[in-house]
């Protein structure tokens, strides 16, 4: 092929997906990145918005398209087939997508004019896929936004005409029913996969609160129990659990906030439990975060054990120069790669932490990307990581020392089978089993908002 042939099929890509070219406006922010997942689906991964140079209000317009979107993929997309004849996946990414963020905007968003999203949509259809495509984008978005009915109080309890909204109540839907079978139509209406409901039907009989709560937006939950100087912020309200506040208030306010207030941070009540109920005779002199992430943990480790050195680690470089540059001028905080530990701390921590990777399936309000992974697949992947990662974990801690494992999974693969596999194969004393169960429902106070977590304490006895 000429290079003159090679540069016309990038140009003609270009025009198809958008390329290097500026984002125009919330729409096309929002397409664009649900064009990508679209290619990807149901693997889809956790990526921040490109939004360009837009106006806070634009921006702030293409992740509530997105959020919606990929937080109800299975529910618009059941709609979406229902009223046009085609199954999703035989349709390409961009039309997927401008489909799928079209009817999020008509069903699920208010105070969004629906002439407005329709001719939008239209116009990037026929901009970024092919002049074509508008039309079937006209036809199946006018379909759907005459299957919204009225918003009914009442909460959702298997209604076939109607979907749950994570602000609470219903929504009717004219002229599209949902499957009579029970647990698809549960799927359906709160966009979850088959394979997770039914293992937590083995898990709970009757799924639909557990199910019902991953459609909930989750409120910004500060840890606040080392705070020293908590305001009187009209923006924050005590959370039901004690130590932590419920925020209300803009991004550009928390931030400053969190800017002016070191000794607070975003922490669930889940998350920070998996270290607060710890108590030790004695206050470690080395505790070691082997899965330290964004370093929440490690802040809350800070501040439990004023005299102990801890140890940051983490493998994934973008992830370490995160910690890096959080915990720069911290003398107690050190960062460190899990590469170096070994040589270092060998049977040297008094305490390890393993916050392991995990499926999320305890904080998927927070994670809406996670629900659709293959999860068998998944949890066999992830099974064999974590195990690693405790293996790694014994040969750093020290004898008598305490290690707690935790993930933010609702599954037992990764939760009791876990800690029952170290106790008999790396001769570990299980000392506690803890397991949280994600509160709030849709319409529910924020300050009742709690994710699922698990966490398993042992001691090295030898």
């Amino acid at each position: 092929m000429t290079d003159r042939g090679r540069g016309q099929i990038q140009n003609t890509r270009r025009r198809n997906t958008g390329g290097d070219a500026p984002i125009r406006d919330a729409r096309d922010a929002a397409y664009r990145h649900l064009s990508a997942h679209a290619k990807r689906y149901p693997d889809l991964l956790p990526s921040e918005i490109n939004t360009g140079s837009l106006e806070a209000r634009d921006a702030s317009l293409a992740i509530a398209i997105v959020d919606a979107s990929v937080r109800r993929w299975r529910t618009l997309e059941y709609i979406i087939e229902t009223l046009s004849g085609h199954a999703s996946h035989e349709i390409e990414p961009r039309l997927r997508a401008v489909l799928l963020g079209g009817a999020a905007q008509l069903l699920l968003l208010d105070r969004v004019p629906p002439h407005a999203v329709l001719d939008e949509s239209v116009s990037w259809a026929k901009r970024h896929i092919r002049p074509g495509a508008g039309g079937m984008v006209n036809a199946v978005l006018r379909k759907v936004a005459r299957v919204r009915g009225e918003q009914i109080e009442d909460a959702w309890e298997h209604h076939l005409d109607a979907i749950p909204l994570s602000e609470g109540g219903m929504l009717r839907i004219n002229g599209v029913e949902l499957p009579e079978h029970g647990r698809r139509r549960l799927g359906i209406a709160c966009s979850l996969p088959n394979a997770l409901l039914q293992r937590w039907e083995a898990m709970y009989g009757d799924p639909t609160l557990q199910a019902l709560h991953t459609i909930c937006k989750p409120p910004t939950i500060l840890y606040t129990k080392h705070c020293s100087a908590l305001s009187d912020d009209a923006a924050m309200i005590p959370h039901a659990s004690g130590n932590h506040h419920v925020f209300s208030g803009s991004r550009a306010e928390l931030l400053a906030l969190l800017d002016s207030e070191s000794d607070l941070w975003v922490q669930d009540p889940a998350s920070s439990a998996t270290l607060g109920q710890l108590r030790f005779d004695s206050e470690p002199e080395l505790a070691i975060d082997l899965c330290a992430g964004q370093g929440t943990k490690t802040r809350q480790l800070r501040a439990m054990l004023p005299n102990c050195k801890v140890i940051a680690s983490e493998i994934d470089s973008k992830r370490l120069r995160t910690l890096q540059e959080q915990f720069s001028d911290d003398a107690r905080v050190q960062v460190e790669h899990v590469r170096d530990l070994d040589s270092a701390y060998a049977e040297s921590a008094d305490f390890i932490l393993v916050d392991a990777p995990c499926s999320n399936t305890g904080v998927l309000p927070r994670r809406v990307e996670a629900r659709y992974r293959p999860l068998d697949s998944q949890l066999k992947r992830l099974a064999a990581m974590q195990r690693e990662i405790l293996r790694h974990a014994r040969e750093l801690l020290a004898p008598g020392g305490t290690l707690v494992y935790s993930t933010c999974s609702a599954e037992i693969d990764e939760n009791e089978a876990q800690a029952d596999w170290a106790s008999k194969e790396l001769g570990l004393e299980l000392i506690e089993l803890a397991r949280i169960e994600a509160s709030g429902q849709p319409g529910d106070s924020p300050s009742s908002y709690q994710d699922g977590a698990f966490s398993a304490r042992f001691r090295r006895n030898d």
